[in-house]
C-alpha cells in the first residue's frame, strides 16, 4: 500500500525554530502577538489616508490651475491669482481628510472658489468614488489611470494632468503593492477586512523578528470571500513571500481565509484566531452591562502561564455563560 509522507524542508525548520525562540523570548505565545498586530488595522488605514491625502491635494492643485492658470515665479499675471492656501476638509468615503488647498483670489472682486474643493465639500458621494478609484487601481495594478479616474471624478480634465504627476502617484502605489519579500524574515501575518464606507478592504500585515509591521498587501474584498482572499496570498507568494517556511497566522476564523492559507501556504501552517475578534464575537451576544465581568475573565485566562489552565477558566466562564446566553458560550468554545 502507498503511503503518504509528510515533507519538512529545512527552511520550514527552521522557521517553526525561530518562531518558537521568538515566543519565548517575548512570554506567553498569544499576548505578545496580541500586543504586535493590535494596531495592524491602524497601518493599514494610515496608508490609505495617506495616499488618498496626497492624491486630493494634488487634484486640488490642479483644479485650481485650470482657473487661475500654473503658478508662475515673479510678477503675478492675469484677473486671477493665487493668494497662498488654506486649511480644508473633505471626505475620503466615511473618513474625513483634512487638506490643504490652494487660495485663489480676483484681482477686484475677491475670493474664487476652486471647483473641485467644491463639489468634494457639496457631494460626500464623490468620496467614495475617489476610494472605489484608488483601490481599483490598486487590485488591478493599473497604477497609471488611478490619478486620471480620480481627477475626472472631481471635474479636472486628463489634458490638465501632466505625465509627471501620473508617474509620480503610480511610483507611490507602486511601491505600496509591490515591495519584495525574499530578505525581510516575517514570523507573523496577520490577516483581517475593514470596511471604508460602502468598500470592504481585506489587508495582510507581517511582523518581522524584531516586531517591525509591514503591510504585505490590499486587495479590495472580505474575509468570507474566497476569491479575493486567494488573490490576496497569491499576490504575497508572488513577492517573494516564501512558502516552504512556517509562519504564525493569525484571522479572524471565517472558512474562506483558513481555505486559502492551505492551499497557497500548506496545510501545516500554525494559524490562531484572532483575539480581537474572538472577544468582539462573544461581547456581542451579551447584553451590555453584563459584558465586563466575561471580558475581564477571558483576558485572565489568556494570561495563564500554562495554557491548560487557560483553557480550564475559559470552559468554566462557557458553563456559566450557558445558562442565559447560550450563543456567547458558543462563542467562547469556538476555534479558528
Amino acid at each position: 500500500m502507498k503511503k503518504t509522507y509528510h515533507i519538512v524542508t529545512r527552511a520550514a525548520r527552521e522557521s517553526t525554530a525561530v518562531i518558537e525562540q521568538f515566543c519565548q523570548t517575548n512570554g506567553q505565545i498569544l499576548l505578545p502577538i496580541v500586543n504586535l498586530v493590535q494596531n495592524a488595522n491602524q497601518v493599514v488605514e494610515h496608508v490609505i489616508h495617506e495616499i488618498g491625502h496626497q492624491m486630493l491635494e494634488q487634484i486640488l492643485v490642479l483644479s485650481a490651475e485650470q482657473v487661475a492658470g500654473g503658478r508662475t515665479p515673479g510678477r503675478a499675471k492675469g484677473d486671477i491669482r493665487y493668494h497662498g492656501s488654506q486649511a480644508g476638509c473633505v471626505h475620503l468615503a466615511d473618513r474625513k481628510l483634512k487638506v490643504k488647498r490652494p487660495r485663489l483670489r480676483h484681482k477686484t472682486e475677491g475670493e474664487v472658489q476652486v471647483p473641485a474643493y467644491e463639489r468634494l465639500r457639496e457631494d460626500r458621494r464623490l468620496g467614495q468614488h475617489l476610494l472605489g478609484a484608488l483601490l481599483r487601481g490598486v487590485s488591478t495594478r493599473e497604477y497609471q489611470e488611478v490619478l486620471p479616474r480620480i481627477a475626472e471624478t472631481v471635474g479636472v480634465s486628463r489634458s490638465a494632468i501632466s505625465r509627471k504627476a501620473v508617474e509620480a502617484s503610480s511610483e507611490q502605489l507602486q511601491q505600496l503593492q509591490e515591495r519584495r519579500w525574499e530578505n525581510v524574515e516575517i514570523l507573523v501575518i496577520y490577516i483581517d477586512g475593514q470596511r471604508f464606507g460602502e468598500h470592504h478592504i481585506l489587508s495582510a500585515v507581517g511582523v518581522d523578528v524584531e516586531g517591525r509591521r509591514h503591510i504585505l498587501g490590499i486587495e479590495p474584498g472580505a474575509t468570507e470571500n474566497a476569491a479575493s482572499v486567494k488573490r490576496l496570498l497569491t499576490h504575497l507568494r508572488d513577492q517573494g513571500l516564501p512558502t516552504d517556511r512556517k509562519y504564525l497566522f493569525v484571522i479572524d476564523g471565517a472558512k474562506a481565509l483558513r481555505s486559502a492559507i492551505d492551499e497557497v501556504f500548506g496545510g501545516d501552517q500554525p494559524v490562531q484566531r484572532c483575539r480581537n475578534h474572538k472577544l468582539r464575537n462573544v461581547l456581542d451576544e451579551l447584553p451590555q452591562e453584563q459584558r465586563s465581568q466575561p471580558l475581564n475573565l477571558m483576558r485572565a485566562a489568556w494570561r495563564m502561564k500554562s495554557a491548560e489552565e487557560g483553557e480550564k477558566r475559559l470552559e468554566r466562564l462557557a458553563r456559566f455563560l450557558e445558562r442565559d446566553h447560550e450563543s456567547a458560550a458558543r462563542a467562547v468554545c469556538a476555534r479558528a
